[in-house]
């Protein structure tokens, strides 16, 4: 099997596991375990093209995403500490009025948390936009390298999904772009395109 085969198989596999991220407890493994199938299988993708860009790319979406959610969750835990751990959260327990709750919400402690969690989502939502930056033009490459239009509209939907992700509508658009990711791979050729040479002009006849 030529290298583009393999990155067919892991990839369309790699992008099955992706999409299990929402399974409780063992979700977030399975689908890591998934995310190296695929940055192997881009590796193979870059490696028969010849185009190392490819894989740099990815690499890079792949990088940008583990440092947004180490962060957030560095954020997260420390906001907690720092402010959380010392907030009686009962007292929302008995809300009946908005002002009630904005009175509540004057407590010390409670504005800064609310605040950091904020930032860390914001921090996290940057970097997701950035990822998504780098995964289109990974697979911008493919799709024209292989002919596998289907990463493309891909790559266009994980940007729309990112850009849009603060909303949470953008959440529903990912979800659909880890589908198309997986038939995209599957839908690759396991070799590459022969290039269409140009038919010879006609020979004028010599008098």
């Amino acid at each position: 099997m030529s290298k583009l085969g393999q990155a067919k198989t892991l990839g369309g596999i790699g992008s099955i596991l992706m999409l299990l991220l929402p399974v409780p407890a063992v979700g977030w493994l399975i689908a890591f375990v998934g995310l190296i199938l695929v940055l192997v299988a881009v590796k193979y993708i870059a490696d028969e093209i010849k185009d190392h860009n490819i894989f740099n790319n990815f690499l890079l979406t792949f990088i940008t995403v583990i440092i947004g959610v180490v962060i957030a969750i560095f954020i997260i835990i420390i906001s907690f500490f720092s402010y959380g751990a010392g907030i009686d959260w009962t007292n929302f327990q008995n809300v009946t009025s908005m002002p009630q709750f904005y009175q509540i919400m004057q407590t010390k402690g409670i504005v800064p948390f609310f605040t950091s969690i904020i930032a860390g989502l914001l921090v996290l939502w940057i970097t997701l936009i950035i990822a998504a930056y780098f995964l289109r033009k990974s697979y911008n490459k493919i799709a024209s390298e292989t002919h596998t239009s289907m990463f493309h509209t891909t790559g266009l939907l994980y940007l729309i999904g990112a850009l849009t992700a603060i909303i949470l509508v953008g959440l529903l658009i990912i979800f659909v772009a880890f589908i198309l990711q997986i038939i995209a791979f599957f839908s690759m050729p396991e070799n590459l395109p022969q290039a269409i040479q140009a038919a010879p002009p006609p020979q004028t006849p010599t008098p």
